[in-house]
């Protein structure tokens, strides 16, 4: 399965969520300028993980579960974020792709396996 798109996804769900907007596939299609079959599979797979609860007319929602891992996604985001601009003195209008790449490494720099852990 494609973590970084799963990721992409519940962040972008976790950001309309706390703007308080209604989450639905042509709201996600429009976000992420993706084609509204696409989101629903994606949808459709998160569902399946227990991410989110989704009903034909019903706003799309996070389940615990799936509200969890989305902030600890996104927190984890906004720490490599501000690492990169405070620490590395990135610009903050450059910081957002790469934070994305360091979040989806499965190797350390010296080789090792990172383990996949909630933070």
């Amino acid at each position: 399965k494609n973590t970084k798109e799963k990721d992409h996804y519940l962040k972008e769900i976790f950001r309309l969520e706390m703007s308080g907007q209604s989450i639905s596939v042509s709201t996600l299609s429009k976000v992420l300028g993706v084609s509204k079959s696409s989101v629903s599979n994606m949808i459709k797979k998160l569902v399946a993980m227990n991410l989110l609860n989704s009903a034909p007319y019903k706003s799309i929602e996070f389940t615990s579960h799936g509200r969890e891992l989305a902030r600890t996604i996104v927190a984890k985001h906004r720490l490599i974020e501000s690492f990169l601009v405070e620490v590395m003195n990135f610009d903050p209008k450059n910081v957002h792709d790469i934070a994305e790449e360091i979040e989806n490494r499965k190797i350390d720099p010296h080789g090792s396996p990172i383990p996949d852990v909630e933070f």
